[in-house]
């Protein structure tokens, strides 16, 4: 069972009136999280990936604490203008990019751009001059549920023909950006990245380029019941920074993120709509499932499996296991076929699934014409 706070207490929830399925998020855990990248992470800039969720309200907190932004589209980029982020907190951090878009952010005033290849560098210096560039290596990933080195990245030995070409270019030798890969499992990941790419540094500094930002991108876990082993950021913040600490030439630190960000900030309410005898389970059947609000259970999207408890507290009966689903007439939209929950629920309760603030919203869609669940904030 989780850790609860008051702000998600079952007191709390219990006076909640809002019909259910809803998201409801915690400010105060938003920008708690945010507190927490800057203290373990000291002079760092912080740069929240969108693509974690990019609710106006999110937008609006972050903005208000402080932070930064990494946006992957034009289309990012107009919910941070509505949010009223000024281009320097912004990068635009994904390394392959339309032209159109480039120019939208190059309009806006967005100096800070991710590039892996010559064409991208080209592309950059002809829609957004005199921009500064960082370029995005591939490092090991092999660790994380979620691989980003087959799309994205060039190899090492590329960085300093490129940041050379982009200062042909007109462009700004920048720095060096990565990504471990998303819900990363080892705590060493980072540091691994930073001690692999030292000599590049080096190499730059002896060719007159010395870079002024080190991206570390995201990757940063979240702790659900499928990753209960996950590191803790403070653990990774200690191996990454003793290692950056070991460079000759210490460019200031970017960091990229999403999930570790927002998803502890978020809880689904979901009311039961059946429950129904199986042969090798008892199925609960919710008003919410994995299109229209927890994409990430599916299987192959990396069965994250997350905590989920009883809002009504009052239960004498003991426990059993149960098997939730969503209320679509498709086979995969299983939510668990483990969750442990009290024997004589029924239909009527309601279930809150904790953890789910990030790649939720983002990703649902409306199969079997099930709409995204409202979202509240307290």
């Amino acid at each position: 069972m989780p850790e609860l706070d008051n702000d998600f207490a079952p007191s709390f929830l219990e006076s909640i009136t809002y019909e259910a399925p809803f998201f409801l998020f915690s400010r105060k855990r938003i920008v708690s999280k945010y507190k927490e990248f800057k203290d373990c992470f000291p002079g760092a800039s912080i740069f929240y990936a969108l693509k974690a969720n990019s609710e106006p309200e999110v937008l609006r907190t972050l903005e208000k604490a402080g932070c930064g932004f990494e946006a992957a589209s034009k289309f990012e980029l107009d919910y941070l203008k509505e949010a009223k982020v000024p281009p320097s907190r912004i990068v635009y951090g994904t390394s392959v990019k339309p032209t159109s878009h480039i120019k939208e952010f190059f309009n806006y005033g967005v100096d800070k751009y991710a590039a892996d290849s010559f064409s991208e560098l080209e592309k950059i210096a002809a829609a957004a001059p005199g921009s500064k560039i960082y370029i995005r290596i591939i490092v090991n990933d092999t660790g994380s549920v979620f691989k980003m080195s087959e799309k994205f990245g060039t190899d090492k030995e590329n960085v300093v023909p490129l940041l050379k070409k982009a200062k042909e270019l007109g462009l700004v030798p920048y720095g060096i950006s990565f990504n471990v890969g998303s819900q990363a499992s080892n705590p060493r990941a980072w540091a691994q990245a930073i001690e692999s790419i030292a000599p590049v540094i080096d190499e730059l500094v002896k060719t007159g380029i010395k870079i002024e930002i080190l991206n570390l991108g995201g990757g940063y876990p979240c702790r659900y019941v499928s990753s209960e082993q996950a590191p803790n950021l403070k653990d990774i913040a200690e191996y990454t920074m003793e290692q950056y600490n070991k460079l000759s030439h210490k460019p200031k630190l970017f960091l990229e993120p999403g999930r570790a960000m927002i998803a502890e900030a978020g809880i689904l309410v979901t009311n039961i709509v059946a429950k129904v005898e199986r042969p090798r389970n008892t199925w609960l059947f919710l008003d919410a499932g994995v299109y229209n609000a927890l994409f990430e259970a599916m299987a192959y999207q990396g069965s994250t499996r997350y905590p989920i408890t009883c809002m009504r507290v009052n239960y004498n009966s003991g426990e059993a296991m149960f098997a939730l689903a969503g209320p679509t007439g498709d086979g995969p939209d299983v939510i668990t076929r483990e969750a442990l929950l009290p024997k004589d629920i029924d239909v009527g309760d309601r279930l809150v699934i904790h953890n789910v603030g990030a790649y939720s919203l983002v990703v649902t869609s409306r199969f079997n014409g099930f709409p995204k669940p409202p979202v509240y904030f307290i």
